[in-house]
């Protein structure tokens, strides 16, 4: 019985029975983890058990024997993102994102370029970055980790669409992060990545439909003076 300890990002939580959680996490070596978590929950509920969403977690699980879940043993939050809770905006870009990880991605897959853009787009929301601009980051670079983004050159673009996305492919996480997109330059490149998108995938994003943001066409909904994803 081998114990793995990891980082991990929460991307689903389900109550299950009186006192525990069934989670899923997205780990930075092993890819999705779906769990058994015992004694989270209740007046007994054990103090070193604390899953968050939008938050870097440590985990120590094992395999649990005749069962696709593991046994999680440990969860403590390392890090949390609380400013993404303050806007709305904020909350719908960063649970979009969530909800792409969790339908793109498998167990045991390659994962550590991944869990970067993954984690590095919660930091940013958690700073301040303009949530559109993050969320077009994150597309672009998620798409390129999974291999399913054809390249800015094979792209009809304007000049300033196709500047942002040069950063945005070949920069540095650093300089590619300090990009703010114009609301022109923004549509037309969500308008590329939620084709790519909605190309691989068989159902609707639920987050999309939740936050009002199921088509392209219908006007931006604003908030605190930023555009929402």
């Amino acid at each position: 019985m081998t114990i793995q300890t990891q980082d991990a990002v929460l991307l689903k939580k389900k109550d299950f029975r009186e006192t525990s959680f069934i989670l899923t996490f997205y780990t930075r070596d092993f890819g999705k983890v779906h769990g058994l978590l015992k004694g989270a929950r209740g007046t007994r509920a054990r103090g070193d058990l604390n899953p968050l969403f939008f938050g870097l977690n440590r985990i120590v699980y094992y395999e649990k024997r005749k069962s696709d879940l593991f046994i999680i043993s440990h969860c403590e939050t390392e890090e949390v993102f609380l400013n993404i809770l303050t806007e709305l905006s904020r909350v719908s870009v960063a649970y979009y994102i969530l909800e792409l990880v969790d339908v793109f991605t498998e167990r045991d897959g390659d994962s550590a370029e991944i869990f970067g853009v993954f984690l590095n787009s919660l930091r940013l929301l958690n700073a301040g970055k303009e949530p559109a601009s993050t969320a077009r980051l994150f597309e672009v670079r998620f798409l390129i980790s999974l291999g399913l983004w054809p390249g800015s050159e094979s792209l009809k673009l304007t000049e300033g669409a196709r500047s942002s996305l040069l950063h945005f492919e070949r920069g540095n996480w650093q300089v590619s992060s300090k990009i703010n997109l114009t609301r022109e330059v923004g549509e037309e490149i969500k308008k590329i990545t939620r084709e790519i998108i909605g190309d691989n995938l068989d159902r609707p994003l639920k987050t999309l439909k939740v936050f009002g943001l199921e088509s392209d066409t219908r006007p931006l909904v604003r908030g605190s003076g930023r555009m929402w994803p």
